[in-house]
């Protein structure tokens, strides 16, 4: 094929994997209201951006009976296509939304929003709680195949379509699903750690002295258990493996001697969780690869297909040094490969 004609497909195909893709996303993240005047329910994961679009006139936006400040940072009114984006959704954009006649949203914030195929990684820190919201229908819970009842405030209301789990320990570590009480179709498959790390991660677990910390890997181990290490000596004496492969490691209350690089070794991959104490020294960062810093307390959610999802009700801590692409991008980078393969 001639060289000049293959570049113009590259560059035709790029930019329409990359429309698509693009409108996709869009798609996901709008709600459109109803023009007889029932409230329609927007729920999103926190973190997000979500969009309220109206199908009549729009007059002004109002949270309850408060008039909305369009002139923020947080919202961006866009008068000609009828909307209002709401950045960065968090607990306190909570609530009713209106947009001058009866068209009305109600905006609910979870930490983990439910999937029919793949069951969507939830992530929590010990001792804090995590949100799982249906994207449909629904206000049946179970939890591993069993239903679930409420039980002394571990659990929120249990026949709604959030189910809130509290105070998390490594019991919370199973499948949950939801749906209409005759199917539960919606999977969440809910983990418990203080710091979360897959293959090739150098993760960053910043403690304290005297806490106990909890590192698990987010992989599936589909081989034989993991095999957990500590760089430059032995894992700490009362350390508990756990899990069904072994996929967190529990270390008891920190001390100096226990500050360092934990290795977890599974399906011939291996993660680095570097632990560190401020104000102790001897850590070792291991081996190179990108940092993930991950904070001692609070809870956080990655949907399975976004690991880089927000936080949760409390934080995973983590920021910074996480580089993230755009389809189009990524599409393009992956033609013009090809382009080089074939020219050569």
């Amino acid at each position: 094929m001639n060289f000049s004609k293959l570049l113009c497909l590259v560059l035709v195909y790029s930019e329409q994997f990359g429309q698509v893709l693009a409108a996709a996303a869009e798609t996901g993240a709008v709600c459109n209201g109803n023009a007889a005047g029932t409230a329609v329910t927007c729920k999103r994961k926190k973190g997000e951006d979500v969009t309220l679009k109206v199908t009549g006139t729009v007059t002004s936006w109002k949270k309850g009976t408060d008039p909305v400040n369009t002139a923020t940072a947080k919202y961006e009114a866009k008068p000609s296509e009828k909307s209002l984006k709401i950045k960065a959704l968090a607990d306190d954009d909570e609530g009713e939304y209106t947009a001058g006649g009866n068209e009305k949203f109600l905006v609910q914030a979870v930490d983990c929003l439910g999937d029919t195929n793949t069951a969507a990684l939830c992530q929590g820190k010990p001792g804090g709680s995590i949100e799982l919201g249906l994207t449909g229908e629904g206000n049946s819970w179970k939890k591993a195949g069993g239903a679930i009842t409420a039980n002394g405030g571990k659990y929120g209301p249990v026949t709604e379509a959030i189910l809130k789990i509290n105070n998390l320990d490594d019991n919370d570590e199973a499948e949950f699903t939801g749906g209409p009480s005759t199917s539960e179709d919606e999977k969440f498959s809910v983990q418990v750690a203080d710091c979360f790390g897959t293959a090739a991660d150098n993760v960053e677990c910043k403690a304290e002295l005297g806490q106990k910390l909890k590192l698990r890997i987010s992989d599936t181990v589909t081989g034989s258990e993991v095999k957990w290490e500590k760089q430059g000596g032995n894992l700490p004496v009362g350390k508990e493996e756990v899990g069904e492969k072994r996929e967190g490691l529990k270390l008891p209350g920190l001390t100096a001697a226990d500050v360092g690089t934990y290795t977890a070794t599974y399906n011939g991959k291996t993660v680095s969780f570097a632990v560190s104490v401020p104000g102790v020294s001897g850590i070792s960062t291991g081996g190179g690869g990108p940092k993930k810093p991950q904070g001692g307390g609070g809870g956080s959610s990655i949907n399975s297909t976004d690991l880089g999802g927000g936080g949760g009700s409390g934080g995973d801590g983590s920021g910074g040094g996480i580089l993230s692409y755009s389809p189009a991008l990524l599409v393009t980078v992956t033609l013009v490969h090809l382009l080089l393969q074939l020219a050569a």
